[in-house]
């Protein structure tokens, strides 16, 4: 099926599109949670089939995205052990986004967001989980970024140049810039905290997230990530500084920042132009 074609079956059935790919968003979040819980500990993502924690096979019909965990309420046939909402939650956001990829972007760059938003996602699950970020998913954010704006300059607005290879070139150079930008802002924040702080500021995993939005999304993306991000940070810590000093205390929480980053990160990715022309006439009015 030809990119027309796909544009033109999306135009004339949103709707069925949206679902279809949500069903498929929900199984990319199925497997994301098997790497969320494999990949830290040096498992193999694809060996063993999916087991409980008692180590009892899963049988496939528990395995349905969203479905399965609503048949189990929540605990395991095998042994009635929790099963923890993160699961069905992460099946469900990658649904949604993928979905709204389908219907909000035009086809190629919603066919880049179903391998940029797992990535994304993992890598912010992992963070919350376990406060560590794998590097193999995260370069191959950088290295995804790098390929698909080869394959598609689109998505990096390189249509204009009625000669292909030019398109291509632009978005290669938008691209290295954004990574050129996402690791040379987030090391050089990182290194004067830490000299400020006494220790270390922000973890290597960020600069190299910042990087790979900017493969993305260019030299803005990468700016918004990190900028933007560090706001999401602020808010989502928020309620529990409030709390602590309600409560007398001295606030001892830590805010994984991977997850803020990926956020920030998604919001340009969808609406990063929208964003750049709401600032222009805001700095214009």
């Amino acid at each position: 099926m030809s990119l027309t074609m796909l544009q033109n079956f999306l135009l004339l059935h949103p709707a069925l599109s949206a679902v279809c790919a949500g069903a498929i968003g929900a199984c990319v979040g199925s497997f994301i949670n098997v790497c969320i819980y494999r990949i830290p500990q040096g498992i193999s993502i694809v060996t063993p089939a999916s087991r409980c924690a008692c180590g009892k096979p899963i049988p496939f019909w528990f395995n349905i995205p969203l479905f399965g965990w609503l048949m189990l309420r929540g605990r395991a046939d095998c042994c009635g052990a929790k099963i923890s909402l993160r699961y069905p939650l992460i099946e469900l956001i990658t649904a949604l986004f993928y979905a709204a990829a389908w219907l909000l972007l035009p086809p190629a760059k919603a066919s880049v967001a179903c391998v940029l938003l797992p990535l994304l996602i993992l890598l912010a699950g992992c963070d919350l989980d376990d406060m560590m970020v794998p590097d193999a998913p995260n370069f191959a954010l950088v290295g995804t970024g790098l390929f698909f704006s080869i394959l598609l300059p689109s998505i990096h607005g390189e249509t204009s140049h009625n000669i292909e290879v030019i398109n291509r070139i632009h978005a290669a150079t938008d691209s290295l810039i954004g990574i050129a930008v996402g690791t040379a802002l987030v090391w050089w924040i990182r290194t004067i905290g830490t000299v400020l702080a006494g220790r270390e500021a922000m973890g290597e995993a960020d600069i190299i997230l910042c990087a790979g939005i900017g493969a993305y999304c260019g030299w803005q993306g990468a700016a918004f990530c990190l900028f933007g991000g560090s706001v999401i940070g602020v808010i989502t810590a928020l309620p529990g500084m409030i709390l602590s000093k309600i409560k007398g205390e001295e606030y001892t929480g830590v805010v994984p920042f991977v997850p803020s980053l990926a956020t920030a990160g998604t919001i340009w990715f969808f609406r990063g132009p929208e964003l750049v022309m709401a600032w222009h006439q805001w700095v214009n009015s």
